[in-house]
């Protein structure tokens, strides 16, 4: 069944001399429950997309079908509404509250969202972080830090969690316990993911590949035997 259904999507920015098509006529379809990486070279139009996809920017033209309904005919009440039941967000940086716990944080989150499905304590424990609740973003590891923001933003069991650049501010070896996190939580949880990168290595990790340039998708290739994270180097 597909999440997603993305036909001939268009994104513009500017207009004349200072035009830029960041996205120009783009279509796939995202498979619910998939682990999909979205890789391409920086400026290729992957961030804006999942910017798109997250309800977070609209597109030009073109249409979105999100579990059936079309989510670039809502407006931005309805927008924000879809953000807030459907979507996980991880970026590069980590984005946590510096004068609230690692808890606070992830309580914080299911508060505003008002659906809170998952405690903050259960989704503590599925980063593998609870014994770490009580501590403030200050003291934490960087790899503590983005395994908080994973937390924050499964805590309401979102339908999809799209992940921008997760490891682009970790080490190796960290980026590598972050990749088993998000892993797990795609196959146990059977919360789709998708992931963009820069990194041909991560995206041995992937169910599916969409390789992007200049605004469009050159293909969409399934893997027929991901990569576990820890057998990949970057």
């Amino acid at each position: 069944m597909n999440l997603y259904e993305i036909n001939n999507i268009t994104k513009i920015y500017g207009d004349g001399e200072t035009k830029v098509n960041a996205l120009n006529g783009v279509s796939l379809n995202i498979e619910e429950g998939k682990f999909v990486v979205v890789l391409g070279a920086s400026g290729s139009g992957k961030s804006t997309l999942l910017n798109i996809l997250g309800g977070m920017d609209n597109a030009t033209s073109g249409e979105i079908i999100f579990n059936g309904k079309n989510i670039t005919e809502l407006d931005q009440r309805k927008l924000t509404r879809f953000r807030k039941e459907n979507i996980g967000f991880v970026f590069q940086s980590y984005n946590l509250l510096p004068n609230l716990t690692a808890l606070e944080n992830v309580e914080f989150s299911t508060e505003i969202s008002k659906l809170p499905k998952q405690g903050a304590d259960n989704a503590l424990a599925i980063v593998g972080l609870s014994q770490r609740k009580n501590h403030y973003p200050a003291e934490l590891s960087g790899g503590e830090q983005q395994r908080i923001s994973i937390a924050r933003a499964i805590a309401k069991k979102p339908k999809v969690l799209l992940c921008d650049e997760p490891t682009g501010a970790l080490d190796y070896k960290t980026g590598i316990m972050v990749l088993n996190v998000l892993r797990d939580i795609n196959k146990k949880q059977e919360t789709t993911v998708v992931l963009i990168t820069h990194s041909q290595d991560i995206a041995k990790i992937a169910d599916v590949v969409i390789k992007m340039r200049s605004g469009q998708i050159l293909e969409a290739v399934t893997n027929p035997t991901p990569l576990m994270p820890d057998e990949v180097e970057w």
